[in-house]
């Protein structure tokens, strides 16, 4: 059975007591740089002493352990932004370590969860980091792989997992949006290749929905899209094919809303003039685009992810839910929308 990890030991728990965030905790107990030398002498003391941290003597016994582990992380298409930057934070925390990892990629939500029925998955890791949880895959088929499972992206409850709530995202993106005046706002997503849309885009959908209802407004008009380099392009023309334009589009990634932007403007729509619109990730692309978005910490999921497998290699496996913060980034695609 499970140990459980209670309220305050868990790195919520000791962020609150140094005074940092999760992230914080997680790159000083992982040796990821970017913590001072006595800040992490700090973190490390309070975890020790909540029980989180094994001392020193423990760490020497385990250290085989880790460098022995094999990790196996199973994720979707990973030129997508999110799930390259998660796969980079696991890289970065495990590669001084000498664990090893090996990478699953671009499966389909079903493909992943098929994959959990294969013994082979068991027989050739010690850890599964789970990128992020499947739609419609139960908790229970999660813990009858036989090893220890970590989710990455999505937020599980009674799982070791760490992402961020993505209804609050849909409700941040909509939020701004009608904030700056817009009454008529699209919601637009993709799906992965077998047409399944991910549980990050259905909660997004939901925080819209949710958002728009309270205002009075209609949160009908959505546009779903299959994901590929031509997506944001397609939903687009969709959209300029209709009798009318919305006020506001809120898409589910920067990559979708950077691509139906790039067609907007070939058409003529004017940003944010005639059309609004609003991204999720902080990519790097939507600087670029100038692109307003709700930004992630996409890598630190990734760090945090790799320190609890570390953490199950050494036979403690957490069943935290970490939840980090998303954050409103404002820049040119969005403003008030003038009369047509």
């Amino acid at each position: 059975m499970e140990p459980e990890d209670t309220s305050p030991v868990g790195m919520a728990g000791i962020a609150a007591a140094a005074g940092v965030s999760v992230s914080t905790v997680s790159r000083a107990l992982s040796g990821v740089p970017g913590v001072s030398t006595a800040k992490r002498a700090e973190i490390r003391r309070i975890a020790r002493a909540q029980g989180y941290l094994a001392d020193d003597i423990g760490r020497e016994q385990n250290r085989d352990a880790r460098t022995a582990g094999r990790i196996t992380a199973v994720i979707p298409e990973p030129d997508r932004w999110v799930f390259g930057s998660i796969l980079a934070g696991l890289h970065d925390v495990l590669t001084p370590t000498g664990a090893t990892l090996t990478v699953y990629q671009g499966l389909s939500g079903r493909e992943r969860a098929k994959l959990f029925e294969a013994t082979a998955l068991s027989r050739s890791s010690d850890v599964v980091v789970l990128v992020p949880m499947p739609h419609r895959m139960p908790v229970p088929d999660v813990r009858r792989l036989g090893v220890p499972v970590v989710v990455a992206g999505s937020v599980v409850e009674g799982i070791a997992s760490v992402g961020i709530d993505d209804v609050v995202v849909g409700q941040q993106a909509t939020n701004s949006l009608i904030n700056g005046g817009c009454t008529s706002i699209v919601y637009a997503s993709s799906t992965d290749h077998e047409g399944t849309p991910g549980n990050a885009s259905r909660r997004r959908a939901e925080g819209f929905e949710s958002r728009m209802q309270r205002a009075g407004l209609d949160p009908s008009w959505q546009v779903q899209v299959p994901f590929g380099p031509t997506a944001g392009q397609v939903a687009a023309e969709q959209l300029l094919a209709g009798e009318r334009l919305p006020d506001a589009v809120f898409a589910s990634s920067d990559d979708l809303a950077s691509g139906m932007l790039s067609a907007f403007r070939k058409a003529g729509v004017r940003i944010p003039q005639d059309l609004s619109i609003i991204g999720v990730d902080d990519s790097p692309i939507a600087s670029l685009m100038h692109l307003t978005t709700i930004a992630q910490p996409a890598r630190q999921q990734g760090h945090l992810a790799a320190s609890m497998a570390l953490r199950a290699l050494q036979g403690d496996l957490t069943s935290e839910a970490v939840t980090l913060e998303t954050r409103l980034v404002i820049r040119e695609s969005t403003g008030h929308p003038t009369a047509r």
